[in-house]
């Protein structure tokens, strides 16, 4: 009964090891040949070609892409993941950096906003943050500033200082009537008001709105003129 015993453990033994003999003669076949994949991100091409020899792989270079990190001519992304098995004689297929994108900006200050748009459209390119502010020498919709300023750039998107034109100023309307035509165009003009002439004469005998109202600048004054002396006023 022992012996029945003795041999048929050393029977399931031996099975044991002839069938770990045989998956390791099978795993040998499947990987016979094969080599690790090295990673060839961030290397230049004559760096790449020198980890891949050992293993006898070769190496395919795709095409080019633009990248901020990885310098020009440094390999950008390989078909395959670094550390996966292939084959020797395998072809590993690249993509290379073209380095950072630059791009040639234009000048677009003491333009109208909305034109520059069009124009940044046709050159792919875009609009970053745009802040508006009153300026008194600047008109309604231009462009005060830019930035990045004109030259070879690396962004694609322009910030852009743009104009809302002067500040609303209110006044109480003066009184006209009775100054010269001289004189009331002067005050006008320095108030930044449009003085709209009625009649002929050289002092002012009525103005609509009256004195007292409030108008802004750019608003218009109608003024009736007449002749100081009794002739016309």
């Amino acid at each position: 009964m022992f012996k029945n015993f003795i041999r048929m453990f050393s029977y399931f033994i031996g099975f044991v090891l002839l069938a770990a003999a045989a998956f390791f003669l099978v795993y040998k076949l499947l990987n016979f040949n094969k080599v690790a994949m090295p990673s060839l991100t961030g290397k230049s091409i004559f760096e790449a070609q020198e980890l891949l020899q050992p293993g006898g792989l070769s190496l395919v270079v795709e095409g080019e892409e633009y990248d901020t990190d990885i310098p020009k001519d440094h390999i950008l992304k390989q078909d395959i993941p670094a550390g996966e098995k292939v084959k020797s004689g395998s072809e590993i297929k690249v993509i290379t950096s073209k380095g950072v994108e630059m791009f040639s900006m234009p000048s677009f200050e003491g333009q109208v906003f909305e034109e520059a748009k069009l124009t940044l459209l046709n050159l792919g390119m875009n609009v970053g943050k745009v802040t508006s502010v009153h300026s008194d020498s600047v008109e309604e919709g231009v462009i005060i500033a830019q930035r990045p300023l004109p030259g070879n750039v690396q962004s694609s998107k322009v910030n852009f200082l743009v104009s809302l034109g002067p500040y609303d100023v209110s006044y109480l309307c003066p009184s006209f009537v009775k100054m010269t035509v001289d004189d009331a165009r002067a005050l006008a003009a320095t108030l930044g008001i449009k003085l709209v002439e009625q009649e002929e004469g050289n002092v002012v005998i009525f103005q609509k709105p009256e004195a007292g109202a409030t108008i802004q600048r750019d608003d218009s004054i109608e003024v009736t003129l007449g002749r100081r002396g009794g002739v016309w006023f």
